[in-house]
């Protein structure tokens, strides 16, 4: 009887290692393709903080808030949300995560495992420098002047980005200054990813090459200097000067008739 309680307790231990390990393997998955794009594990903070013994530092009922709902944590004034959106100075969308997913990318992360391959590469690539060439090119993706190859809409579609001969939708947010608040690891990382609930949905199948992400990068990097600001003016001064001109022809044309 004992060893059969033996034989009987080592099954289902090992039934809860197996299960264990498959829903980390699905969490890691899961963070390749939700996560990586804004966090690193044990390679330092990027856009977001780096997750490396996360699982240590916050609660998993936290977690799994964090990964399913971080806007009503923020709308709660949760510290620690309050905190992290203080330091990296943006709160973190929400991405349609399921309850039963952030468990599993929890679980991923407290094997302490590291980012999954291909990551590291990402974050290693150098940093676009900006040419009139990737200018033009990146202006043109954007506008759809030139489509994308895998057949996605352009980024016109639903944001803005106040760049001179670029007149955007307003669906999205405002792309302006992204550069500036994710850096060039972090741009790469979201059009690689392209995880945030619009664009999951409106790219699905359908990513953006390398030959496309660099000249949009290169377009954000530009446009967070503040050029576009100054250059866009002209046109709409243009624009009243003209129409200006036409009421005061109209008033003449009244009084001498």
């Amino acid at each position: 009887m004992p060893r059969l309680f033996v034989m009987l307790s080592g099954i289902l231990f090992l039934s809860f290692l197996a299960t264990a390990q498959a829903r980390a393997e699905e969490g890691k998955e899961l963070f390749q393709k939700l996560c990586a794009s804004c966090h690193t594990i044990g390679g330092g903070n990027s856009v977001g903080p780096d997750l490396r013994q996360v699982t240590e530092r916050h609660p998993a009922d936290w977690l799994v808030q964090i990964i399913t709902a971080p806007d009503k944590l923020a709308a709660a004034k949760d510290p620690a949300q309050l905190e992290l959106v203080k330091k990296f100075g943006m709160e973190m969308p929400n991405l349609g995560v399921s309850r039963a997913d952030a468990e599993k990318i929890i679980a991923f992360l407290g094997t302490g495992a590291s980012a999954p391959a291909g990551q590291t590469e990402s974050a290693g690539a150098p940093p676009v420098v900006v040419t009139p060439a990737l200018l033009g090119t990146g202006r043109a993706l954007f506008t759809g002047r030139i489509p994308f190859a895998g057949g996605g809409p352009p980024c016109v579609s639903c944001h803005t980005i106040r760049y001179p001969g670029v007149h955007g939708g307003t669906l999205a947010a405002d792309l302006t200054g992204i550069y500036a608040t994710m850096g060039d690891s972090g741009v790469r990382g979201v059009l690689q990813s392209l995880s945030f609930p619009v664009m999951k949905t409106a790219y699905a199948n359908r990513p953006l090459k390398d030959q496309e992400i660099a000249p949009l990068i290169a377009l954000f990097q530009d446009a967070s200097t503040g050029k576009g600001r100054a250059e866009n003016v002209y046109p709409y001064v243009g624009v009243g000067c003209f129409a200006l001109f036409i009421v005061i022809a109209l008033v003449v044309k009244r009084r001498i008739g």
